[in-house]
């Protein structure tokens, strides 16, 4: 009999390669919405480029950018995002996304309230000077992945390159993540190849690093936090053993970029680093399932120096051995 592993691999082919062709479907020329004027907004979270806010009367959220050189419009993004990137994963996968036109005067509005925040100490000091691009008409309105219910725990990760660098050594001791990691800080983390690898051991050892360590906020304790921890881990370990999540990326980071980032950087390899950099939301319910949400997949370009960037890190790691480090749990 064909072993069920080698079936499911082929299912998982299938998939891709048909996701591939179907990617780069027209757009449908529908105007988006506009967010009321008067809708009030609570600010909630950021990263380097956009702030995340949650919209009053409204089970979504809503992402502005900042304003940053290399940014993109947010109509553009969300060209991108519909044409190319969302067809290449299983729609139930995404978190969902659309676009939305934001109403005059509400930008200004929010960069005022941001500097009151400064004023006040309550944004992260890393954060104070950047701000939201007045010359933005659209923003994106995203699914809220956070807990809906106390028994809930928001699981959230970036799974990075869960297969080997192609342009990697042959005799390379390390992935290509765990590599990076070694030069830049030598610190701890998950291994990627652990996490995609299909074994239980492994992938309950990339976890450990990727579930809070402590209850989250509003989180109802049934147990002490150490037995509760215990569950959310093999809640966690259990999806990605059953789901189609990891071969999905696996397959896509293979198919897109067979050559790495000293090949030919073809068609594909952008699309590629998009996925490299995508992030996972696992909704958790301690007492029911697990729900799954892929985001941030915002495109890349090797303009810039990009491809500069991305071609001298890789050199660098080959040519400093770091990717023959020993030292480290990382298993190819």
């Amino acid at each position: 009999m064909i072993p069920m592993l080698a079936i499911a691999a082929v299912v998982v082919g299938l998939t891709v390669l048909l996701l591939l062709r179907l990617r780069r479907r027209p757009k449908r020329d529908v105007a988006p919405p506009t967010l009321p004027a008067d809708a009030e907004l609570s600010y909630m979270a950021e990263g380097a480029a956009n702030i995340i806010y949650r919209v009053s009367d409204n089970t979504r959220l809503l992402r502005l950018r900042k304003t940053l050189p290399s940014a993109q419009p947010n109509f553009s993004a969300y060209e991108y995002l519909s044409s190319t990137a969302f067809p290449l994963f299983p729609r139930h996968l995404l978190v969902d996304t659309t676009l939305i036109r934001l109403p005059p005067g509400l930008v200004e509005r929010e960069n005022v309230r941001l500097r009151t925040l400064e004023s006040t100490g309550k944004r992260t000091k890393k954060r104070v000077g950047m701000y939201l691009e007045t010359s933005e008409n659209y923003a994106f309105m995203i699914a809220d992945m956070t807990p809906h219910s106390k028994r809930q725990v928001l699981v959230e990760f970036k799974p990075k390159w869960v297969v080997q660098s192609p342009s990697a050594p042959r005799n390379a001791k390390r992935c290509r993540t765990c590599a990076l990691r070694a030069k830049k800080s030598g610190g701890t983390g998950f291994c990627p190849i652990d996490l995609a690898s299909g074994d239980a051991r492994r992938v309950r050892r990339a976890v450990a690093h990727i579930v809070p360590k402590q209850a989250p906020a509003g989180f109802e304790l049934r147990a002490d936090w150490e037995r509760e921890l215990e569950v959310l881990q093999e809640r966690v370990v259990e999806f990605l053993l059953t789901s189609e999540l990891m071969p999905v990326l696996s397959g896509l980071q293979r198919k897109l970029d067979p050559e790495g980032p000293l090949g030919s950087m073809g068609e594909g390899f952008t699309d590629a680093m998009t996925v490299r950099d995508l992030t996972v939301f696992l909704r958790v319910d301690m007492d029911g399932g697990v729900e799954c949400g892929i985001g941030d997949l915002d495109m890349k370009t090797k303009e810039g120096g990009k491809e500069h960037y991305w071609r001298n890190t890789e050199r660098k790691l080959i040519e400093e051995g770091w990717y023959e480090v020993e030292e480290g749990s990382c298993e190819l």
